[in-house]
């Protein structure tokens, strides 16, 4: 499942039944990228990133957090390598 699945299934639709425990914490490093960047769940995304909840994500919002949480794992990335 790669980055654009994950938004796509566990943060676009406009209600998550399970919103709040949708995101693991491990398992797969954008798991951590979505807890480290407030995009795991749409309350966080709601309070953190001003996207109200209720609405299914537009194309746009989604590309939007992919690139919030391909930001913070480029910036993990660089921070280990240097």
């Amino acid at each position: 499942m790669n980055n654009i699945e994950i938004i796509f299934k566990r943060e676009a639709p406009a209600f998550i039944h399970n919103d709040g425990k949708q995101t693991p914490t491990k398992g797969h490093p954008v798991f951590v990228a979505q807890h480290a960047t407030a995009t795991c769940c749409r309350e966080c995304i709601r309070k953190w990133h001003k996207i109200q909840p209720g609405k299914e994500l537009s194309r746009i919002q989604q590309d939007y957090l992919v690139d919030v949480i391909m930001t913070w794992i480029q910036s993990e990335v660089d921070r280990y390598n240097s």
